[in-house]
Order: structure tokens, then C-alpha cells, then sequence
């Protein structure tokens, strides 16, 4: 059997003979909506269409008052407004749950507005609050590919360990 890292030192030397020894690309000038939000350098490269995703840890100042699911709606609803962000009435309804960290399920929300999708994250293995976007509307043509701006975002969040939340 093949140890680990001769296997690892065999998939480099094979990704090398292929070609694969450029840089990943460079990141696209934001369009942002948020003036703050700075393209995440993360897992970037590791997703396609990732360009278009932003990570704001400014957040205006404002922060969630707890680690619970109307706290962090609330926050949302706070971010927007200082945003200037659209629609800024119906967050709670419109409001997606997702989870920090899969095993515990650290609340998080992902909400639709009309410049684009973004999740707001805090608690969990995140030390700051995060709004992570994809400022972009859904019927933009550059994010159409990627199934729109939710389909990108949600992909995204996936490599961040960001999941789908729990339905009870």
C-alpha cells in the first residue's frame, strides 16, 4: 500500500506535469453594496465564481446581542437599514436558517434583498461577526452559471462550514 505522502507528492507531480502551476486568478473589484465589504481571500480559489462573493467584518458596528435565531435576525434587520440595503421590512419572513459548524448548528441566517443574498454569522468557530454576500441580483447574468447569487452564496458558505439549518 501506498503511503499518504507518497501519494500526495505523486498528485502534485501529476498536477504539475499537466500545467496546473499558475496562480489562482486575481479577485475582481467588488460591486458591493456594503462600501465596507472586502472580497474574502479564503477558500476563494477553491470555488468558481467566487469572485463575486464578499465578507464584511465592519458591520457598522452593530453586532448580535445573543447566539440565538432572533438575535440574529434582528442584527440583520440592523445591518440592513444602515446598509441602505432593500427590502428592510419582512427579514424575519423571509429569513433562511443556517447553521455554524454541522455539529452543533451555531444559529445563522441567510436573507435575500434586492441587491443581492447575504448571510449573517456569528458565534460558533467564527470569532467575529461576518456578513459573507454575494451582492448581485439574482437575475444577474455573471452569477446566472453559478444558478444566481443564493446558489453561489450557498455553495460558498458550505467550504466556510456554513450548512442548510435544521428544519426543527
Amino acid at each position: 500500500m501506498v503511503s499518504m505522502r507518497w501519494s500526495a507528492a505523486i498528485l502534485i507531480s501529476a498536477l504539475l506535469a499537466a500545467g496546473c502551476t499558475t496562480t489562482p486568478p486575481t479577485v475582481v473589484e467588488s460591486t458591493s453594496a456594503i462600501p465596507s465589504a472586502e472580497p474574502d481571500p479564503s477558500p476563494s480559489s477553491t470555488l468558481e465564481g467566487s469572485e463575486f462573493v464578499t465578507t464584511d467584518t465592519e458591520v457598522y458596528g452593530l453586532l448580535p446581542v445573543a447566539d440565538s435565531p432572533d438575535s440574529i435576525v434582528a442584527w440583520a434587520e440592523d445591518y440592513c437599514e444602515a446598509a441602505s440595503l432593500s427590502p428592510c421590512t419582512g427579514i424575519a419572513d423571509r429569513a433562511v436558517a443556517i447553521c455554524i459548524e454541522n455539529r452543533d448548528c451555531h444559529p445563522a441566517v441567510l436573507v435575500p434583498f434586492d441587491e443581492g443574498t447575504a448571510a449573517f454569522r456569528f458565534g460558533g468557530n467564527f470569532q467575529d461577526s461576518q456578513v459573507i454576500a454575494v451582492w448581485r441580483p439574482e437575475s444577474d447574468p455573471d452569477v446566472a452559471q453559478y444558478g444566481g447569487a443564493r446558489a453561489l452564496l450557498e455553495a460558498y458558505l458550505l467550504l466556510v462550514d456554513v450548512y442548510p439549518g435544521r428544519s426543527s
